[in-house]
Formats: C-alpha cells, structure tokens, sequence
C-alpha cells in the first residue's frame, strides 16, 4: 500500500549536512510517509550518507541519483519516483519540527477543499533565530497576489496534491527562473489550486545568503525574467495592469540594489537603483533607495 506523503528532498553536495535534515524527518510523529531524496549529481557522498541513513533509522524511501539537473530537475525526478498522492518538499539544509507532518495534514482534513497547505518557519542564520516567515494569506485571487504582491510560500512548508503538480508540468526547468523555480510553480498551482495557510511555525529555515554580487544580479535576473514571463500570460492588459507591472518589477530592481549596496557594490547598484525610481517613483521606497546608493557611493569615494 502507499504510504500517505512523499517527502522529496532535493540535494547537491548535501554530505556534510543531510543527516541533520534527515533527522528531523525520523522524528515525525505521523510515519506513514515514504523519503524520495535526488542527489542532483553530487561531487561529493551525499547518496551514500542517505542510504546508509534510511537503512540505519528503517525509513521507507530511497536515493535517486541523477546527472545535475538543478534543483527543479531534481525536484521533477523526486515527483515522479513518488507513490503517494501527497508532496510533501524539504529543502536539504532545512528542518522540520517533529509535528509538522502531523499539523499539515490535520489541516488538510479539516479543510478538504484545500488542495495545498503551508505553515510558517523559523529563520536561522549563523545560528541565530532572526525572526518568523509569516506565509499567506490565501486571498480570491491567489494569482495575481502572487504576481504583484510577491511570493509568499516557502517548499519546505508546503503538502500538495500530487494530480495537482503533475496538472502544471511540475517545476519548470528553464535556466532563466532558477532559484525562483518554486516561486514560479506556486503562482501557476495558484491557477489549478485551493491554498489554505496555517499559523505555526513547524520549521526552520536555514539562511544561505545569496553572497557574490554576481549571485544577487543572477537571482534578480531570473526573477524578472519569470515576472515577465508570467504578465504576457495575463488576460488584460489596461492601464491598472501595467501600473502593477510597473510597481513589481520596480520592487525587483529595488531590492537587488539594496542587496548590492550592503556588499559595498556600488557600481553595480547603480542601475537597479534609477531603474527602480524612473520606472516607478510614486513608491516612496524607491527614490529613498536612489538616496541610499548616492550615500553609499559618497562615503565609498572618500
């Protein structure tokens, strides 16, 4: 019989770091799920560290290994080697709470209409709790919230119908929306999906910053690659709708040059800071963010 959940775990290089993921998944109260880990074509032991801990803690489940396909490759591989009608995803550097299994699918039974829960996390960085994800709400046009509000869910919060992702093609695996693939996914699952969230806080989100002003530049890139995407796919296009266009993609360019100023990038900040304001200068943030990149630049040429 197959189990209730899946758990797919997406990992790369995940050696040193896994055991401790993978703990917390043993520790779940509700057990009848089974583990689908992809080791993304790892350079290092992640594959053989997974299945020496499946075997030592008795957990059903496997490893998958796969050439590099990235994560939402890896991802797709985990949706397919799945049996149950529910997804449940973990990242391989986040943690569970020992009841989050158990909470999310109260929820899901107390909720049928549902097809998609989310919980709230903890966020860590260098070992500190710097605060809470607040993920929601489900509004009637979850869509377009999630197209011009941002995205507001997290994988390693989420349990979803399996039918329901096999209905969207899973991730998409174009180069141009890596790492804002879930991002992406969420907004089209918005369009096939009944999202329900729930307050509390049942993981923990372990901070990788983006680092490298190229790693900020990348990110941003795709992520206004993936928007643009999305707004040709909109049904009108007046006058309201490419204010909001507007005001997104502003959002964008705004918080890469921020990302890029607190680095001490200056020059590169430059563009995404007058971008932001000459495209829209009706969100006060923006022109306070062109002022922020002079001040920076000031105190870098003194």
């Amino acid at each position: 019989m197959a189990p209730r959940v899946s758990i797919v775990i997406p990992a790369y290089n995940a050696a040193a770091f896994i055991g401790k993921t993978l703990e917390t998944v043993a520790a779940q109260t509700f057990k009848d799920f089974e583990v689908v880990v992809v080791d993304d074509g790892s350079k290092d032991d992640t594959k053989k560290v997974v299945d020496w801990f499946l075997s030592d803690r008795k957990l059903k489940g496997r490893c998958v290994r796969q050439e590099n396909k990235r994560i939402a490759g890896a991802r797709n591989t985990g949706i397919r080697e799945s049996t149950a009608d529910l997804i449940s995803f973990l990242d391989h550097d986040d943690l569970w709470r020992p009841e989050k299994l158990a909470r999310s699918l109260a929820e899901l039974d107390a909720h049928p209409e549902a097809d998609l829960v989310c919980h709230n996390e903890e966020i860590v960085k260098d070992g500190k709790i710097i605060g809470v994800t607040k993920h929601g709400p489900a509004v009637p046009k979850m869509h377009e919230r999630l197209i011009f509000k941002g995205n507001t869910l997290s994988p390693s919060c989420v349990i979803v119908k399996k039918s329901k992702l096999d209905r969207i093609g899973g991730f998409r695996e174009d180069p141009r929306f890596n790492t804002v693939e879930d991002y992406d996914a969420w907004i089209r699952l918005a369009e096939v999906c009944r999202f329900h969230f729930f307050p509390d806080i049942l993981g923990t989100w372990i901070v990788d910053p983006l680092g490298a002003s190229s790693k900020v530049v990348y990110h941003h890139t795709n992520l206004e690659a993936m928007l643009r995407d999305h707004f040709s796919r909109l049904p009108e296009n007046g006058w309201r709708t490419e204010l909001k266009k507007k005001r997104r993609l502003a959002w964008v360019w705004r918080a890469a040059a921020r990302a890029l100023i607190a680095q001490g990038e200056t020059a590169s900040a430059k563009s995404y800071a007058f971008r932001a304001l000459t495209t829209y200068p009706l969100d006060w943030k923006n022109p306070v963010t062109a002022a922020e990149w002079i001040v920076a630049k000031i105190k870098t040429a003194k």
